[in-house]
């Protein structure tokens, strides 16, 4: 549904030169639900802007659907951009207008009738759970109304494409469960391919199919969720995979003065990643009986990325150098990542 081929924008600024985005390569899939995640300055939104031409690309092509849209004229280009609807952080709404005048306003001089404008309106309103509010002003909404009705707005003109440029960024965590929720309805029943740009790896862990890792304007890691979860190759890849993960604690807990952690002499600090999309097999109970270790759990995690379980453990193993490195050769055969974070 998307192709960036080589894709660079670059802003004068004086006499000052600003590289944006540098030489992006990606596909997306129609139907898929994917994450372009970077810190501030990453080049993120630019690349999203890129994508709809809001921001015409120094060099490269864009592709959405069956049409080029670096290829176009401005009125072609206005046309086109119909297909692709946008979200954005602060809702964007007409303050001035209903929550009914505000879906509305896509569709004026669509050729439809009033009647099926009408029709139109109350079926987005249902869909986003807003059919009681249609007569409520922006000011009388919470924040996540607001982006409901800033989802029901870019739905008006039956997009092919919906961008969403933090769209939860300002919301609290419950009201952005439900947000990507809808999100996710909005792909199901609609089918409608959707980009997310965020800074916040658990938006992606929750919703995305496909994730691009931006730094420094280039795409530096991509593939499904899962994999880039289970084995994120980067060091950036891996600040955002620990930002969700309960694992990375651990570091807390060694730098704490208290020494909540404590190892004996001949103890080993491992932490464990199961890589395989299965996490059902006993491996600790086997390598404590196999190998004569005493495991000591200190911290845990099994989530469900993209469907998959995917875990990972933070143990204390005791009984001796050959022993543990025998059950890490173990572990290892089996697919699990196993880090030693430190030794007594």
């Amino acid at each position: 549904m998307i192709r960036l081929e080589h894709v660079s924008k670059r802003f004068e600024a004086g006499k000052q030169t600003v590289d944006a985005v540098k030489d992006v390569s990606l596909h997306i899939e129609k139907g898929t639900i994917a994450g372009i995640i970077g810190f501030s300055g990453a080049g993120k939104s630019t690349l999203a802007r890129c994508i709809n031409l809001l921001e015409r690309p120094t060099e490269g092509k864009v592709v959405v659907g069956d049409g080029e849209l670096t290829a176009l004229n401005e009125k072609q280009l206005r046309k086109k951009r119909k297909k692709i609807g946008m979200i954005f952080q602060h809702f964007n709404l007409f303050a001035s207008r209903t929550v009914y005048g505000n879906v509305a306003y896509p569709l004026q001089g669509s050729g439809r009738s009033g009647k099926e404008i009408e029709e139109k309106v109350r079926s987005l309103l249902d869909l986003v759970g807003l059919t009681d509010k249609a007569n409520a002003y922006p000011s009388q909404l919470s924040g996540g109304q607001k982006q409901r009705v800033a989802i029901a707005r870019a739905l008006a003109s039956d997009p092919e494409v919906l961008l969403s440029d933090e769209a939860t960024s300002a919301l609290d965590p419950e009201t952005t469960r439900s947000i990507l929720h809808l999100l996710k309805e909005v792909n199901r029943t609609l089918g409608i391919t959707i980009v997310i740009i965020t800074h916040e790896m658990q938006v992606v862990k929750e919703i995305c199919h496909q994730v691009y890792v931006m730094e420094g304007g280039r795409v530096v890691e991509q593939g499904d969720v899962f994999q880039i979860f289970a084995s994120p190759r980067q060091a950036v890849t891996r600040r955002f995979v620990d930002s969700t993960s309960n694992l990375a604690r651990i570091q807390e807990l060694l730098d704490d003065p208290a020494r909540p952690v404590r190892l004996n002499p001949g103890d080993y600090l491992l932490r464990l990643n199961y890589l395989e999309r299965s996490t059902s097999e006993a491996l600790i109970s086997s390598i404590s009986r196999q190998f004569e270790l005493d495991i000591n759990i200190l911290l845990g995690s099994i989530e469900l990325i993209d469907g998959n379980p995917l875990g990972g453990l933070v143990v204390i193993a005791g009984g001796g150098h050959d022993k543990i490195t025998a059950a890490v050769d173990y572990l290892s055969k089996r697919n699990v990542l196993v880090e030693v974070i430190s030794h007594g």
